[in-house]
């Protein structure tokens, strides 16, 4: 048998041409080491075809049959899993700062120590009931005392504005991801038609899916034909093939105008996502917006209320040195009124703080059961309040509200009402007693005996929130 020298050369020509393309592969990946995203490729040899004689067959060297991503599918599924909770953690994380720095009492001009200064500057004036200066220190203290409220309530209802303006940027952003994960959807398959793995088109869309992640709690679903479908965690579908389901935001009447969130069904329509959404960024900050940051401004909208109510009950019983009484140190808390936007009625409700010093503090919720009868439960403890009914008269609902209804409301018709609403950034001193300091209420049993200013100063050691004059009996 007699060499070939041709195929002599061509066996060591393959062998060469194969471990260059190995080389130039490992150096990519040596470029790439920093690249996020980016998958370790791997060049596959295989034998190149043999060649036949009498004896049978004799190899001809070697061939690369591809260049394949070290890609682990299980691991991915991980990393996704993961980020959801990341995001959601990272959100949580960031705006419980915010939050720490807005309630941050170290610097001396938090609420703690307005209070303070307002209680203390109650004492000096029961130790000197007509002094002028004490009278002005007392006013000014509950001035200040007001403008930490009103600055708190604003920036934390700021705060609720800021995370749903967020929400409405990722939505932006997710809409954005959807659409270059569909477009990959489609160039990644005709890509494969060439011959050649679409192995750096495949990272980006791995890269896009693992930032989507972070932002929604997204499954993975395999079509089979290296298109990559993506669902929410309990199926509604955000991209099919080159196919996607964009998100968008709606305003929720009841929830202040902020932002619910909806996805396009595959019927062209919208459904309302909001409470769906599990995981990521989005869900951080709906629950930061609609729960932590809404539940300290209630709490602080509660605590202003009832300074409010509580100082004034006590301030009415007193007498100023002009020899006025029954006067408030605050000004009164209204009652706001919100109407449900799913309300098919054409009922209208009023209701009024009748005697500002015994009205509760809570939240409470109106419903119709039918054009004239109604339930009110306690949205703050979820005691029931009780059922009435309305026969043209105002209705007293017990501790000072009073309702009056007009229109023909329906069964199902809902009101939330409270007092403590905005209390906050509402709050401020009496325009009465700011243009005459004589109406102060120092004395108890005349002019200047300082027991009413007493009186107010010892409301430091008692308990500011009074148990709800809307508790049942048998609940108190």
């Amino acid at each position: 048998m007699t060499s070939n020298i041709f195929s002599i050369l061509n066996t060591a020509k393959l062998g060469l041409q194969s471990q260059q393309l190995a080389i130039e592969v490992t150096g990519n990946n040596v470029a790439n080491v920093q690249t996020e995203g980016y998958s370790r490729q791997t060049v596959t040899f295989e034998p190149n075809s043999p060649r036949n004689f009498n004896l049978g067959q004799i190899g001809t060297g070697v061939k690369t049959s591809g260049i394949a991503r070290s890609f682990d599918q299980f691991l991915f599924n991980q990393i996704l899993s993961e980020n959801q909770s990341l995001g959601n953690f990272t959100v949580r994380r960031d705006v419980f700062e915010n939050l720490e720095i807005l309630l941050n009492e170290t610097e001396g001009v938090g609420i703690n120590s307005q209070l303070s200064n307002f209680f203390s500057a109650l004492g000096d004036l029961a130790n000197n009931p007509t002094g002028f200066s004490e009278r002005t220190n007392v006013i000014a203290a509950g001035a200040s005392l007001a403008q930490s409220f009103n600055k708190l309530g604003n920036s934390l209802a700021e705060e609720r504005l800021n995370l749903d303006r967020k929400i409405q940027d990722e939505v932006t952003q997710i809409n954005s991801l959807l659409t270059e994960i569909a477009q990959l959807n489609e160039a990644i398959p005709a890509q494969d038609l060439t011959g050649f793995a679409a192995n750096d088109l495949m990272d980006q869309r791995d890269q896009l899916v693992k930032e989507l992640s972070q932002k929604l709690d997204i499954t993975r679903v395999s079509s089979g034909d290296d298109r990559m479908n993506l669902t929410l965690s309990d199926g509604t579908p955000l991209v099919l093939g080159n196919q996607t389901f964009p998100l968008s935001t709606q305003a929720n009447a009841n929830n202040g105008g902020l932002s619910d969130i909806l996805v396009q069904d595959t019927g062209g329509g919208t459904v309302n996502i909001t409470n769906i959404i599990q995981g990521g960024e989005v869900r951080g900050l709906l629950d930061m917006r609609d729960t932590e940051v809404a539940n300290a401004l209630d709490r602080l909208d509660r605590l202003a209320a009832s300074i409010v109510t509580e100082v004034n009950r006590v301030h009415q019983q007193g007498i100023g040195t002009d020899g006025t009484t029954g006067n408030d140190f605050f000004t009164t808390l209204p009652v706001t009124l919100a109407a449900n936007s799913a309300n098919s009625g054409t009922g209208s409700v009023t209701i009024t703080n009748a005697s500002s010093t015994t009205t509760s503090t809570d939240k409470f919720r109106l419903t119709f059961t039918n054009a004239t009868d109604f339930d009110v439960v306690n949205l703050t403890t979820g005691q029931s309040v009780g059922s009435f009914s309305f026969a043209g008269t105002p209705i007293n609902l017990g501790g000072g509200f009073a309702v009056t209804v007009t229109g023909a409301p329906t069964a199902g018709d809902v009101f939330d009402f409270s007092t403590s609403a905005s209390a906050a950034s509402s709050m401020s001193v009496s325009t009465t007693l700011l243009a005459d300091t004589q109406k102060l209420a120092a004395g108890q049993n005349g002019t200047t005996d300082g027991d009413n200013a007493l009186a107010l100063a010892g409301l430091q050691t008692r308990g500011i929130f009074p148990e709800s004059a809307f508790l049942p009996d048998r609940a108190r």
